[in-house]
This record gives structure tokens, sequence and C-alpha cells, in this order.
């Protein structure tokens, strides 16, 4: 849904990065009520049966970062501060151009049962095909936060991811409808896309927490045993 939000939007961009914060339901923020809004998020819980006593310690070190960084894609990264990256997402073919998303993220980890993965910010680019710079995709505010938690259950473990986004964008000068008419099933689509993209990410992390497991049961390094995303480091 994002892909098409941006595909939609892309024809009004300008050089002006994406400003990203985590969602705040109860506080509009400045200039949001002159976009239309697009709500989505999603609950997701996962079972894994009969996974042994190792999760929490996997999902509270930095071995899980590039899967609970990458979501299950390969990323180029480069640690900015503390709990803080810096990342460059694979890139989004669209028709005509293609997207190339950079986030800065932080990845809290500041319980022994759950961690926060939250969007500080974004500049998403645009690449036309024979132009020789990338654009800034301009007028677009994403709101993104994702809770992982996690709890011990009958046979193995429960793995829970909730997810909280919203798409703020400008409509055209032209747009003259109201902003319910694509706030409304915009939104809807989102939705159904989050609870997508959350089996995915946690599925991900499901291979990604076995291939470690399976690293510690035969004393290997993480790097050993492939089938988990990696982090690529960015100078």
């Amino acid at each position: 849904m994002l892909s098409a939000v941006l595909a939609w939007h892309a024809p009004y961009s300008v050089s002006r990065p994406i400003g990203v914060q985590r969602p705040r339901p109860s506080r509009g923020r400045p200039g949001m009520s002159e976009r239309a809004q697009f709500l989505g998020g999603a609950t997701i819980s996962r079972s894994l049966i009969g996974e042994g006593c190792g999760l929490a310690e996997f999902l509270l070190s930095r071995a899980s970062d590039a899967p609970l960084l990458g979501a299950g894609s390969d990323v180029e990264c480069k640690q900015t501060g503390t709990d803080l990256w810096e990342c460059q997402m694979p890139q989004i073919g669209m028709i005509g151009f293609t997207v190339k998303p950079v986030l800065t993220v932080l990845l809290e980890r500041s319980g022994t049962s759950s961690l926060c993965i939250r969007v500080e910010s974004a500049q998403i680019y645009l690449l036309y095909p024979g132009a020789s710079n990338a654009q800034l995709l301009q007028g677009c505010v994403i709101d993104s936060a994702n809770k992982v938690t996690w709890s011990a259950s009958e046979g193995g473990w429960l793995l829970t991811t909730d997810l909280e986004l919203r798409v703020g964008v400008e409509l055209p000068r032209t747009f003259l409808l109201p902003r319910a008419s694509v706030e409304r099933p915009a939104s809807a689509i989102l939705r159904q896309f989050c609870a997508m993209q959350c089996n995915q990410f946690l599925l991900s992390l499901e291979q990604s927490y076995k291939a470690w497991a399976r690293t510690q049961d035969l004393g290997l390094a993480p790097s050993s045993l492939a089938g988990a995303p990696t982090l690529r480091a960015v100078d």
C-alpha cells in the first residue's frame, strides 16, 4: 500500500525529506489536518512450538538486529548512535521510476519481554529513467512503530507484533473530492497490507531465530549458517 501511495504522490515531489515519528493517536501534529490521512496497523501473533528457551536471549541480543531491521530483506545500514541505525532499504520498482527508502530506525530493547522498532526519520528518493540524481519525495508524513512481545506458552512461545502506521499525504490542489473519499478505502487497504507484512515479519523472525539456535547448538558463529537476513555495514 505504501508503494501505491508513493506511486500516486510521486508526480508532486520536490526536494523535501519525509518526517517520521511514532504514532500519537490522541494528539494531532501540525500540518496533518492539511493532508489526507491513511490509518493502518495490525496485531498478529505466531506460536513457536518446541523451540526451547532461547527466544528471549535471541531477541534481546545483537544477533536479532538484522531480522528486526530488515523484516526479511537484506539491508545496508550503519549504526549512527546507541540503538540507532540508518538503513538503506531494498529499492522498490514502480511504473516509470524507482523508490529508494533510507530510514533512520531506533531499536529499543527496554525490557525482558518486549522491544520496539520505531522509525525516527526517513528520506524517500525517487529515481527516474535517464536521471543522474534522485529526488526527495515531498509532502508525505509517516508515523510508524512496531512493538514486538513474546511470552512462554504451552510447548513453546507466543510471538506478537503490534504495528501502528499512519501515512499523511498532501492532496494536489486540483483534488476536489472530500478527503474521506480517499481516506476510508485507502485506510482499509493499508490495514490489509499491514496484516500481510506482520505475518511475513513474524515468519522471517522465526526462521532467523531457528537459524541462530542451530548455531548455538553446534557451537558455530551466527554467520556460519544461512537462512537469516544480513546487515551490510555502510561507511
